[in-house]
């Protein structure tokens, strides 16, 4: 016994290759095959297959075992009510499946904004490059009641900015740029319940959103770049010609957010969900006097304090599955919340943001209250999808000053899959308030198009190219300075990136 809890311990650094647990075994009747995205949520089209318990060496805690595609923090046991098969063991009563799966990228860039040789004095050239790594260490277990249990987590690689590297023993920098990066979570919850009652996560985690999306309606899953969705090369192009993630689904405003989510069991293909969170932040740190620091902020004398929210909502419904030879997903998800109050005067609240003449703003802000849906469809290999979300929002989950303009966005595209190749084409288009500081005078309008898809040269090693093109435009709003002015009032950028994805 001594000896195989010590050959337990050994292992827990190694374990996680998708489709391998060990000292458990599939059950005999295996839940249906599931569909999801690319980008980690819970796999695509993985056949249920039999698990098989491989080699290994606890004096080095290495594990043999078959490649394949990464498990994220979602997973198939803890993304839904009912559990599905798919890359991540389904664990047996009195069993526990423990994973620690990752992936490394490494890319390079050509990009290019009009910004770029706007600064005296300085400019920018457009090649550069970039790797980073992701962890995602969990555990599924269920007990021997069939109480299903778990735990995950996301750690990821904070990247330090370039500094000059002079004074009395020159260097490239490189160095002491890297000792500077740290890792950092990114996601860390926990859940529990059955077939079926439907599950309960709670903690930093995924909202109804990006549970009920998984990246398929938001065509984010036919390159790792994830399109739009914060990218990689989106950031390289620089420029602040990227328009925020305003769809939601899979950003980092809506799953870092501490949250109770609960998922119904399937009803022949439908499902739904609840959702509610008290404010975005931890409250491990106690307020000594209440500040824009304290987590539960309710009134603030800083006026853009009033765009985080408190005391969020949100309900939906979910069909995904097959009608006749097409695989459906569509979904609806209504989210409302309060929002911090502003004490403040109006006058006091134009001069903080630096309101041009004739703005109207007051300093207070909107509650929440927006609609978010997506359909997708998959025929042959091809899959056409659009999400549309509506409603009193302005950017990435933040409230919408009182009197400016509601939101109104889409993202659409069409991609193809045909085995180790996917392909895909997607457009976005915001119209939203924008600048705070320009309620009643101007509003936003964004677009982008990227173009772009993955190879699977290996199981776990993938290829991938993509070309964006983004455009922003705003009256009377500097994007480059970030506040009120005529100049730089429309800004652009495109690049393209090839790089390669190893996971595990």
């Amino acid at each position: 016994m001594r000896n195989m809890l010590l050959a337990s311990v050994f292992a827990l650094g190694a374990v996680g290759t998708v489709g391998t647990a060990i000292a458990q075994t599939r059950p005999a009747a295996a839940p249906a095959p599931v569909s999801g995205a690319v980008g980690g949520y819970v796999g695509t089209n993985i056949a249920p297959a039999p698990i098989e318990i491989a080699p290994w060496n606890p004096s080095t805690g290495q594990l043999i075992a078959k490649p394949g595609a990464y498990v994220g923090a979602n997973n198939n046991n803890n993304a839904f009510g009912t559990a599905k098969s798919g890359p991540s063991g389904n664990p047996t009563p009195g069993t526990m499946v423990i994973h620690l799966n990752g992936r490394v990228i490494v890319q390079y860039n050509q990009a290019w904004n009009s910004l770029m040789n706007s600064a005296p004095g300085f400019s920018t050239q457009s090649g550069s490059m970039s790797s980073w790594l992701r962890l995602y260490p969990g555990v599924d277990g269920m007990a021997a009641n069939g109480l299903r249990y778990g735990a995950a987590m996301e750690i990821r690689q904070n990247v330090s900015p370039a500094a000059n590297a002079g004074g009395a023993n020159p260097n490239s920098g490189g160095g002491g740029a890297s000792t500077l990066q740290t890792l950092y979570n990114r996601r860390s919850f926990v859940y529990l319940g059955t077939n079926e009652l439907g599950i309960i996560r709670a903690g930093l985690g995924d909202g109804l959103i990006t549970l009920f999306d998984q990246g398929r309606t938001t065509m984010q899953t036919f390159s790792p770049t994830s399109t739009f969705n914060g990218s990689d090369l989106s950031v390289a192009i620089g420029g602040n010609s990227a328009a925020p993630w305003i769809f939601m689904s899979g950003s980092g405003d809506e799953y870092d957010t501490q949250k109770f989510v609960y998922l119904s069991p399937n009803f022949s293909g439908f499902d739904f969900g609840l959702q509610y969170s008290p404010s975005a932040f931890q409250s491990l740190n106690g307020c000594t006097l209440p500040a824009s620091t304290c987590a539960n902020l309710q009134t603030s004398g800083t006026a853009l304090d009033g765009t985080r929210y408190n005391n969020m909502i949100a309900a939906g419904a979910r069909y995904s599955g097959d009608v006749g030879p097409v695989n459906l997903l569509a979904y609806g998800v209504y989210t409302y919340a309060g929002h911090v109050n502003y004490s403040g005067t109006a006058l006091g609240a134009r001069a903080a943001v630096g309101a041009p003449a004739g703005s109207t703003w007051s300093g207070q802000f909107d509650n929440l209250n927006y609609g978010s849906m997506g359909v997708a469809m998959t025929y042959a290999g091809v899959t056409v999808g659009g999400n549309f979300i509506t409603g009193a929002i302005n950017g990435r989950g933040a409230a919408k000053p009182s009197g400016g303009a509601n939101a109104n966005a889409f993202v659409t595209g069409i991609q193809y899959a045909t085995g180790p190749l996917t392909v895909g084409v997607a457009y976005e288009y915001i119209d939203s308030q924008g600048a705070v500081a320009m309620s009643g005078l101007t509003q936003r309008k964004e677009y982008a198009l990227d173009i772009g898809g993955s190879y699977a040269l290996a199981p776990g090693l993938v290829l991938f190219a993509d070309y964006i093109y983004q455009n922003r435009k705003q009256s009377g709003w500097n994007f480059g300075t970030g506040a009120a002015g005529a100049a730089n009032n429309q800004v652009q950028g495109q690049g393209f990136v090839f790089g390669t994805q190893v996971s595990w």
